[in-house]
């Protein structure tokens, strides 16, 4: 249904030929009605890959093809047909709505602009249901965002993605500025909506245990790239998964277990900061955090390849040690 191809964002930086590398060549796809949770830190390039997927951003090279239709090449009227049929919920509950527009008005402006409903009564209605779909109460209808709460902006924001029927949700950290509590209503709001209504997500998060809980595969993101893919007990599970790539198994090994059965790791094996993104270090970019690094890793860079069935991952080390390849 979505696929990316060979994705790559660039932002000049101001007074210099300098450019910061926030996508490096990222490919993934996600089927019809898949859950794919997008995992790694702050700055790895997860929230750039959701706003060029919805062309919020333009790529600096690279595909985006939903349905067999490439939105790179669309622009006006065409990008906006096509573009309905993915939609994307922001981290911000709040900022990301007008704080001078209602409820009500918000989610009548979607219906608008795409055109659904042929009147204004069909449209209230429709507004009406989106409500009830996200568990509020058509009054809600007459609220502005600081009349709410955060959970309930978020339940808006959802609502808002819904309006013009889309087969395709990117969920950016959709969860992350709630209260514990809240989460847990909104995570199952998003589940019961992807039975429903027959969605696919791709839900990006640092939260390793949030994206465990949701998805059906996993992609990792380190500075920009893609370097482990895979179901999700492969990949995050504490019960039997075995990560392929270093920095994932430091991602999972960071996350405390609530489990007295399961042995808690030590230390995780990711140190140091992220790499400059404006000057990227050669080879593989995580070899200068990485504890199995070896000279081929900081020349070359590896290819993210399938190494175990569908299961994916960029590193020199892993695919040695596994394939004989290398």
């Amino acid at each position: 249904m979505l696929e990316a191809i060979d994705l790559v964002k660039h932002f000049p930086v101001r007074g210099s030929d300098a450019l910061v590398h926030a996508l490096n060549g990222v490919s993934l796809s996600l089927a019809a009605g898949e859950t794919l949770g997008i995992v790694g830190e702050s700055g790895c390039g997860k929230s750039t890959l959701a706003k060029v997927l919805v062309r919020l951003e333009d790529p600096t090279s690279g595909r985006v093809v939903l349905d067999g239709v490439d939105l790179t090449e669309l622009r006006g009227r065409r990008l906006r047909a096509h573009r309905r049929h993915i939609q994307m919920v922001f981290q911000d509950p709040y900022s990301s709505l007008d704080p001078r527009q209602s409820v009500g008005a918000a989610l009548d402006e979607v219906l608008t602009v795409h055109g659904i409903g042929s009147s204004d009564a069909d449209r209230t209605r429709r507004v009406a249901e989106l409500l009830d779909l996200v568990g509020l109460s058509p009054a809600f209808a007459q609220r502005l965002p600081h009349e709410m709460s955060g959970g309930q902006r978020q339940r808006v924001g959802i609502a808002r993605a819904l309006a013009p029927e889309p087969r395709v949700l990117l969920l950016d950290e959709p969860v992350s500025a709630l209260d514990v509590s809240v989460r847990a209503e909104v995570m199952n709001l998003l589940v019961h909506l992807r039975s429903e209504l027959q969605l696919a997500y791709l839900f990006i998060s640092h939260d390793v245990a949030m994206v465990r809980q949701i998805s059906d595969r996993v992609a990792v993101m380190y500075f920009g790239r893609v370097v482990e893919q895979g179901g999700w007990k492969s990949v995050l599970s504490v019960h039997g998964g075995d990560p392929l790539h270093p920095y994932t198994a430091g991602l999972r090994g960071a996350v405390p277990v609530p489990d007295p059965t399961v042995a808690q790791p030590l230390a995780a094996t990711v140190v140091g900061e992220v790499p400059n993104p404006v000057a990227p270090p050669s080879g593989c970019p995580f070899h200068p955090r990485c504890p199995l690094a070896e000279d081929v890793c900081r020349t070359a860079l590896p290819p993210l390849e399938e190494i175990r069935d569908e299961h994916l991952a960029a590193c020199h080390v892993a695919a040695r040690s596994l394939t004989g390849s290398r």
